[in-house]
This record gives structure tokens, C-alpha cells and sequence, in this order.
């Protein structure tokens, strides 16, 4: 996280809102992008197709962002998953379905759903909500009724456009249902430690996204070995390489 105070909340809360993270000029080239990959290629809206286009290339590695990861995995940071979101306006269907999008034993925090919000959520327009406190423990949201309905002590999270929302992916969480007359865009970009396979490994990363990259994009896309592999802060945090090149 940016900061201990960040770091804090995120472990206490299992997630983290970071209000104004994409400036008005970044927001327009975002929402032109989102547009541009729904005119133009057909569902799934995934990393093979966001991973060949310049514009989602470079956000992997906005500060705001990747920095964020990196002060939680350190060197180990992996891309596993990068998707669009899209709702109409005037949706149908539940107004909760919980879930977690990773559960394994443990308390430690494995994998990153960070959000980016590129318009904003009216009250009735879809907002997420999370239940704090969730991600610890192997407890599993419920799986009857009451999957679809609110949860005590769930918090109602409603960004505005350029927010950005990081959930420790074993928070109890669910997306809203969008029934205002507003369209609402979204980018998730799944980040996790390098030893985690990446979602849908069976396709090959798109090759856009390989031409002049660095080594720092090589780790990122899990196409070159971090160059610390098992040095853990006091604090459970990964210590980031004393050399970033050192990785062979």
C-alpha cells in the first residue's frame, strides 16, 4: 500500500478505496480504451485482448496502481487476470450474489482484485459491497438464500469515476445491480504473488505486449523469475529486491 496507515486499513479491512487515482485527461483515454475493445472484439473482454492494446499495457504499471501491489508482493507481483466489466443501463437480476473470487487456508493476502471505476455509481447504479473483516479465516459466504441478500455488517462501497477499489480477493464481496439510466464501466486487473497460475493459462499473452518490454514488464506478464523468491518483512509484507536486475 502507499503507506503504513493504507497497509492497515487494507489488512484490517480486506480492501482499500483510493479516491481520484486516474486524472480527467487518463479517465478520457480509459473510457475511450473500454469503448474501443467492446466496439471492436467479442466477449470474453480479457487480458488476450486488453494485453494487445497500448493504453491497458501502460496501466498495469500506473503508480497508483502497480505501486500499491508492489509494496504488498514485492518482487513476486504477477498479473493473473485483466477484464472489462460493462452494465447497461436499467439492469435485471439480484441485488447481492457474495462470493470470494480466491479461498485458500490462511490469513495471508495471495491475490489483489483491484477495481477502476471509470464512471460514476449513483445510489441505485451497482455499487460493491464487501463484508470487513472476511478475508480471514475459511469461513464461506452463504451459498442459500441469503447469498442474495444483504449481509450484518456489509459496507456499501460507491466510487466515483477515476476511484480506484484494491479487495483482497478472499473478502466476502458482490457487485450490485446497475438500474439507473447510467452506463457504468469498470477494469479489473487481478494481481497475485508469481508462484499463483494466471487465470486462462492455456492462451499465450498477446505479442504487443512483449515487443521492447522491460524486465520489470517480463516479471509482471510471469515471463522472467522475480529476483526474490522468499524474504519476508516482520510485518508479512515482501521485502523488495535489493537489486531488480539480479533476476536471471
Amino acid at each position: 500500500m502507499h503507506d503504513d496507515e493504507e497497509w492497515q486499513r487494507f489488512e484490517r479491512d480486506g480492501y482499500l478505496h483510493v479516491a481520484g487515482a486516474l486524472d480527467a485527461a487518463e479517465l478520457a483515454r480509459y473510457r475511450a480504451a473500454h469503448d474501443a475493445v467492446r466496439e471492436s472484439a467479442g466477449r470474453p473482454w480479457n487480458q488476450h485482448k486488453l494485453l494487445a492494446d497500448p493504453a491497458f499495457i501502460e496501466l498495469i504499471r500506473h503508480p497508483a496502481i502497480h505501486g500499491r501491489h508492489a509494496a504488498v508482493f514485492g518482487s513476486q507481483l504477477q498479473l493473473l487476470q485483466y477484464d472489462l466489466l460493462y452494465q447497461g443501463p436499467h439492469q435485471d437480476g439480484q441485488e447481492r450474489s457474495w462470493h470470494r473470487d480466491f479461498s485458500f487456508p490462511g490469513d495471508h493476502v495471495l491475490s489483489i482484485n483491484t477495481i477502476v471505476y471509470l464512471d460514476d455509481i449513483p445510489p441505485d447504479g451497482g455499487a460493491t459491497y464487501v463484508v470487513p473483516g472476511s478475508q480471514r479465516g475459511r469461513a464461506m459466504p452463504p451459498t442459500d438464500a441469503r447469498k442474495h441478500q444483504p449481509l450484518p455488517g456489509e459496507v456499501e462501497v460507491r466510487p466515483r469515476a477515476g476511484d480506484v477499489v484494491f479487495i483482497n480477493a478472499a473478502i466476502w464481496h458482490s457487485g450490485g445491480i446497475n438500474r439507473s439510466d447510467q452506463q457504468r464501466r469498470n477494469i479489473y486487473i487481478y494481481y497475485g504473488h508469481w508462484w499463483l497460475k494466471p487465470y486462462e493459462p492455456q492462451q499465450a499473452r498477446p505479442w504487443q505486449c512483449l515487443v521492447d518490454a522491460d524486465a520489470d514488464i517480463l516479471r509482471l506478464l510471469g515471463q522472467r523469475q522475480p529476483a526474490d523468491l522468499h524474504m519476508y518483512r516482520p510485518d508479512g509484507r515482501l521485502a523488495p529486491p535489493a537489486d531488480p536486475e539480479a533476476a536471471p
